[in-house]
C-alpha cells in the first residue's frame, strides 16, 4: 500500500516566486507534491477544490480577491487545510492584526530556503497532531530540515546558496556554529531508544527548548551522530547550553560527547567554513571516554601542536619483529614502544591516536600484502575504515584489541587446530552477529562475552568463518542493508543506521568497496527489476 502524498499548494502573482518556490526544495523525496502554483486568489479557490491541498502558502497581496477574502473563505471552507501568509510588509504587527483570518504562520518576502524548510516542517508537525500516522509525519518533519541543511555544510552540495536568517531578522548579524558529537550513538540508540528517527526529533526539540528558540538546529544526514545549531546568542550562553545539553545527554547510557562552539561568521558562505572550524576543534579533543566542550577561539595552540609519536625506527622494528615471526614483540612495540595503549594516560589528542594508527596500519598492512594474508583490496581496505571508525568511539582498549587482531592475522596459522569445544563457540559467535549486527560490535566485546581470551578467540573465529571477524561483520551488514534497499521503501541514511552504521558516508563507502556500486545506484537498480 502506497503512503499518501502531502499536497502543497503555493500561490504569487510574480511568475518568477512561483519558479523559485518549485526548485527551492526537492519536494518528491519527502512524499510531498508541489502542485502546479495559483496566480491569483480565484484560481487559489479553484485549486483548493480540484487539487485539496494539505498545506496552502500564499501572498497576501494577489488580483482580483484580496487576502482577507481569501483567507477568510479558506478557513470557512477548509479548516484543516495549514496555511501560511506570505508579505512585503515590513511591520509584521500591522499585517498579523490586518490579515491573520486564520493563518497559522507569517512569512516575510523574500522568503529563504530556510525560512521555507522550517514552515514545512511546521506544517506536517501540526497536520501530524491531527492524524492516525503521526510517527511518519513527525519523522518527515524532521528529515526535511535535515537534508536541506546538512547540504549547506557540504562543499560540493551548495547548488543553491540562500540569505539566512537565524532569529527572523537580518541575515547573519554574526553567528556561531554549535557541533555535538555523540561518538557511539549506535550503541546507545539501539540499546536505549531503538529509533534513530524519533531519537533525532526528539533532541532537536529539546535543544531547541534549551536554547530558548530562534535557532537553526538539525542532524547531519551524512553523520547521524552529529547535531548542529546555528545560534546568534553569546558565546556565554552557548557555554551554559553545552552544559545543559551535555546533562540531557546522559540519558543515553555510557553516551560520550564532545561539543565545539566556532569562532564568529558573517556569511552563508561561511557557514561550511564553520564546520570545517568544528571539526577541526574535534580533532583536538584529548582522547578518552570523557565528555568535552571546546570552544573555538581556546584552541588556537592546540590545533598546531600535534605531536608525532610514530617515527621510521618504530616502522623497521615491527617490520623486523613481522619477518622474524616474534608477534609478541610486534604488539609490545605498538602498545608500549609507541604508546597507543597509553594514550590516554599521556593526553593524546584524537587527531594523534588517528595519525599513530594510520602510520602503524601501513606497515602492518604492506607486510600482510607482501605475504598474501589478505583476500582482497577490497577487504585491506573494510578492516583500515573499520579501525579509523572504532577510533572514533574513544574506546581505546577495544581499539588496541582490533590492532592485536590485525597482527594476528599475519601470524601463520598451519600449526594452530582448535578444538570441537572452541569451534562450536565460534559458530554461535557467528549466530549471535547474524542476529544482532546492528549494534556496536568489537572483538573485544564478542570474546569476553563467550569467555575467550581476544587474540584466541580470533584465530578460532578465522579458521573456522574463513573470514575475520571484522570483515564477517561488515559483510553481514551491507547484506542486510541490502535486503533492505531491495525490500522496503526506507530512506538510505535510516537503512545505515539500521544495520550499525551512523555515518552515511563511511556507510557508502563500505557499500561501493564490497558491491562495486554505491547504495543509491544499487536502489536504482534493484527498482528497475
Amino acid at each position: 500500500m502506497n503512503e499518501r502524498k502531502y499536497k502543497i499548494l503555493f500561490a504569487d502573482d510574480e511568475y518568477w516566486t512561483r519558479e523559485k518556490m518549485r526548485k527551492m526544495i526537492q519536494w518528491e523525496e519527502y512524499g510531498l507534491e508541489f502542485l502546479e502554483p495559483a496566480a491569483d486568489g480565484e484560481e487559489v479557490l479553484q485549486k483548493m477544490e480540484l487539487s485539496q491541498p494539505d498545506i496552502l502558502i500564499t501572498d497576501i497581496n494577489m488580483p482580483f480577491l484580496n487576502g482577507v477574502e481569501l483567507l477568510g473563505q479558506v478557513q470557512e471552507n477548509y479548516p484543516d487545510v495549514v496555511t501560511f501568509v506570505i508579505s512585503g510588509y515590513d511591520d509584521f504587527e500591522y499585517v498579523k492584526g490586518t490579515f491573520m483570518s486564520g493563518a497559522m504562520n507569517y512569512l516575510k518576502k523574500p522568503i529563504t530556503k530556510v525560512e521555507l524548510v522550517n514552515a514545512i516542517a511546521k506544517a506536517l508537525e501540526t497536520i501530524s497532531e491531527r492524524e492516525q500516522e503521526k510517527l511518519r509525519l513527525v519523522k518527515a518533519a524532521s528529515l526535511i530540515q535535515d537534508r536541506e541543511f546538512s547540504q549547506m555544510i557540504q562543499r560540493d552540495k551548495r547548488s543553491f546558496v540562500p540569505a539566512v536568517s537565524v532569529n527572523g531578522k537580518d541575515p547573519f548579524t554574526g553567528m556561531r556554529l554549535v557541533l555535538v558529537k555523540i561518538h557511539n550513538l549506535s550503541e546507545s540508540i539501539h540499546r536505549d531508544y531503538q529509533d534513530v528517527a524519533l531519537f533525532s526529533h526528539d533532541f532537536k526539540k529539546k535543544a531547541k527548548e534549551l536554547m530558548g528558540g530562534g535557532e537553526i538546529v538539525f542532524n547531519n544526514i551524512y553523520r547521524s551522530n552529529e547535531f548542529l545549531i546555528v545560534s546568534e546568542k553569546p558565546k556565554k550562553d552557548l557555554l551554559q547550553f553545552a552544559e545543559k545539553i551535555r546533562q540531557y545527554l546522559k540519558s543515553l547510557k555510557d553516551a560520550c560527547v564532545t561539543i565545539c562552539i566556532s569562532g564568529r561568521s558573517y556569511s552563508m558562505e561561511s557557514i561550511h567554513m564553520a564546520y570545517v572550524e568544528t571539526v577541526g576543534l574535534l580533532m583536538t579533543r584529548k582522547y578518552c571516554r570523557k565528555d568535552q566542550v571546546i570552544l573555538g577561539e581556546e584552541q588556537e595552540q592546540e590545533l598546531g601542536a600535534v605531536r608525532q609519536h610514530f617515527n621510521k625506527e618504530h616502522g623497521k622494528q615491527i617490520g623486523n619483529f613481522l619477518v622474524t615471526g616474534n608477534y609478541g614483540a610486534v604488539r609490545q612495540a605498538i602498545f608500549e614502544g609507541i604508546g597507543l595503549a597509553g594514550c590516554e594516560k599521556e593526553g593524546w589528542t584524537y587527531l594523534e591516536v588517528k595519525q599513530t594508527l594510520r602510520q602503524v596500519m601501513n606497515v602492518l598492512i604492506d607486510f600482510g600484502l607482501q605475504e598474501q594474508v589478505f583476500g582482497s583490496a577490497a577487504d585491506v581496505e573494510n578492516i583500515m575504515e573499520s579501525l579509523d571508525k572504532e577510533a572514533e568511539d574513544m574506546d581505546i582498549e577495544a581499539l588496541c584489541a582490533m590492532v592485536a587482531d590485525v597482527v594476528e592475522q599475519l601470524r601463520p596459522e598451519k600449526d594452530f587446530v582448535a578444538s570441537d569445544s572452541m569451534r562450536d563457540i565460534a559458530q554461535k559467535a557467528a549466530a549471535w552477529i547474524d542476529s544482532h549486527y546492528a549494534e556496536s560490535l568489537t572483538l573485544a566485546s564478542i570474546a569476553e562475552r563467550y569467555h575467550v581470551e581476544s587474540s584466541y578467540f580470533s584465530k578460532i573465529f578465522r579458521q573456522e568463518m574463513g573470514v575475520n571477524l571484522i570483515l564477517y561483520i561488515t559483510q553481514k551488514r551491507i547484506e542486510k542493508s541490502k535486503e533492505y534497499i531491495r525490500y522496503s521503501d526506507m530512506g538510505l541514511m535510516e537503512i545505515a543506521f539500521m544495520v550499525g552504521y551512523d555515518d552515511y558516508t563511511y556507510f557508502s563507502r563500505v557499500f561501493k568497496k564490497n558491491e562495486g556500486i554505491s547504495p543509491r545506484e544499487y536502489r536504482a537498480a534493484s527498482k528497475g527489476k
